[in-house]
């Protein structure tokens, strides 16, 4: 197939103003992002640095889902009881005998 759009005509009526192409960008009109990239600079970090940081993430990642196993272990084990269930939110909810007594 021949695509010749020019026999067409869909912008044949169409006139636009060179001027109303040209935009400019005031200070207030940029956005802040922009904004902050031109007045502070990112942090240089040192590869060592950033294999201690990405470290330091990974371990604390470890360490909340071993704390969610073991808040689920604990909660399957209090829910194993006899007769009482689960009385962690129970206890929970109750207020501090301190906070009765003042």
């Amino acid at each position: 197939k021949d695509w010749d759009f020019s026999s067409s005509g869909v912008f044949s009526g169409l006139k636009i103003d060179p001027d109303t192409l040209v935009k400019k960008l005031d200070l207030d009109s940029r956005s802040i992002i922009s904004s902050r990239t031109g007045i502070e600079e990112k942090t240089v970090l040192s590869k060592k640095e950033k294999m201690k940081l990405r470290k330091e993430r990974w371990l604390q990642k470890i360490e909340s889902v071993k704390l969610a196993t073991q808040k689920q272990k604990a909660e399957a084990k209090r829910k194993g009881t006899p007769v009482v269930g689960d009385m962690q939110p129970l206890m929970e909810a109750l207020p501090e005998l301190s906070d009765l007594t003042t």
